[in-house]
Order: structure tokens, then sequence, then C-alpha cells
């Protein structure tokens, strides 16, 4: 691992971290994060949305540094806030809660719920957090690290290996999404990013839309049909009749600029239109 001169929760570490794939973003993009989905987390990623901090993260970061005393008194281990980088990935990288001086030991700490506390006395850390600890193992390169629980009063230790495969796994992901930042190309949406609707308005218009994308389809799988046996009766002439007119033209064949050499080297993006918006509706 690399460490880095960046101070946590400052302007310049916000600018970093915006660009790269952080441990705290591995819950949202393996889809496991209770709070953002990996839509909104490329929405901030991609300057299009703000994060605001809510109730939870401003407890977590007000007691952080009491938390971490504790830990320190209840361990004898002497841990600092680092930022560090992957030396076999730079776009990975983890912010850590606590660090020795040897970097051989790395804890993170949440300032959990009641719920979360009574797991971890019971020797488990929540499923949320899972891909955050995994992260930053991999980030360090270390074989093991320390989930910290706190409750503002109390800590609770729980030690997490390193699991190779999980990681693995968590590196594909993480790169699929990083092409999505990259390219600006929006990753699938889940369930979590639409709004449901179930009132009476909003389900009239739906059944009767549903209705008429039936009817549409019925009358264009028609007009095909029609269409094609009218073709076959003009026996390959031009025809009018019965109020229609049947043309054959010639149309030039489109330019696949892919297969032009001098192309494949340009970056066209300085040449790509603004994007803009677009609704698609389907059924489901």
């Amino acid at each position: 691992m690399k460490f880095l001169n960046l101070t946590q929760n400052t302007q310049e570490w916000e600018q970093f971290r915006q660009q790269k794939i952080g441990a705290s973003d591995a819950p949202i993009i393996m889809e496991i994060s209770p709070w953002k989905t990996p839509f909104q987390l490329w929405l901030e990623k991609t300057g299009q949305s703000t994060s605001a901090q809510n109730h939870h993260m401003m407890r977590g970061h007000n007691l952080e540094k009491t938390a971490r005393a504790v830990f320190e008194n209840t361990t004898n281990l002497i841990v600092f806030p680092r930022v560090v980088q992957s030396v076999e990935h730079e776009w990975m990288i983890a912010s850590l809660d606590g660090i020795d001086m040897d970097g051989k030991i790395i804890v993170e700490i949440k300032c959990a719920g009641e719920v979360d506390h009574a797991l971890a006395k019971q020797g488990k850390m929540p499923e949320k957090y899972y891909p955050q600890l995994q992260h930053q193992l991999a980030v360090t390169g270390l074989s093991k690290g320390y989930y910290y629980s706190f409750d503002g009063t109390e800590g609770v230790i729980v030690e997490v290996e390193k699991n190779h495969e999980y990681i693995t796994k968590l590196v594909e992901t993480e790169k699929k999404f990083l092409e999505c930042m990259q390219t600006l190309s929006a990753p699938p949406l889940t369930t979590k990013d639409y709004n449901f609707r179930d009132d009476l308005a909003w389900n009239e218009r739906a059944q009767k839309w549903l209705q008429t994308k039936q009817d549409l389809e019925n009358i264009e799988q028609e007009e095909k049909i029609l269409r094609n046996e009218l073709i076959e009766l003009a026996n390959n002439r031009n025809s009018q009749g019965g109020g229609i007119r049947l043309t054959l033209s010639t149309r030039k064949g489109t330019v696949d600029y892919r297969t032009i050499p001098c192309l494949k080297e340009m970056d066209l993006e300085m040449y790509r239109k603004p994007s803009s918006k677009v609704w698609s509706l389907s059924a489901i």
C-alpha cells in the first residue's frame, strides 16, 4: 500500500476520492448498502448530485475520536487515521479510521446502533460493512483487520479475516463501476432507484397505457403482414391503387466509423454532443 498525504474530510480529500473508489463505496457497489444504490453513487462520482450527511453519519463523525481512544486503551495499540492507496490498482483507496505505525494493524470504527452493536457482541460484523473491510484489506495487503463497534460508551472488537475469493469478485465489480464513471455510462438501476406508486391516478393511467401499448403492437404486427403481402403482389414493380402507392428506392449504406483506421486511436469524446434526458417507458 501507499500512504497518501491527505487529511480526511478536507476539500482536497473529497476531490481526490471522487475520482477513485474508496472502501465506503464498496458496500454500495456490491448492492448491499441500505443507504445508497450504485446509480446514486455514480451520480455523485460524476458530479451530477451531492451527498448530504445524515444523523447517523454525523453521530459517527462526532464519536470517532472517542471511539479510537477507547480502542487504543483496550488494546494498548496506537492507531492513526490515514488515507492509503493500492499499489496494484491505483484507483482503489481507503480512508482508514486507524492504522498503526508499522502498517500492520487496521481498524474500522462504527458508532453502531443497538442492533448492530448486539451483533458485534456475538462476534459478528453486520453484512453491510463486510465489503468495506475486505476492500481495506485488498488495498493494504494485510491478512486481517478489526471491526470496532462503539455504542458511545462500550466498544466491541471483531476480527475479520481476508477473503481472497470475495476480494476477486469485489475488484471485478468495482472495475465495472469505475468504467461507468469514466465513460459516463450509468450502472444498471435497482428496484431502490424507483419511486413506488400505488395511487389511483397512477394505476388508472398505467393500466390504460398497457392496454394501448398492446393494441398498438397488434396493429403494428397486422400492418407488417399486410405490407409484406402488398410487396409480394407488386411483383417487383412500383405500384399504386386502392388509395396507396408502393415505391421501391435504394438508400446509401451507413458509415461504420469503427472500421476507419485513423479513428481507432483518436479520442472522439470532444466531438460528442451534449447529453440529453430521455424517458423510457416499459411494461414489467
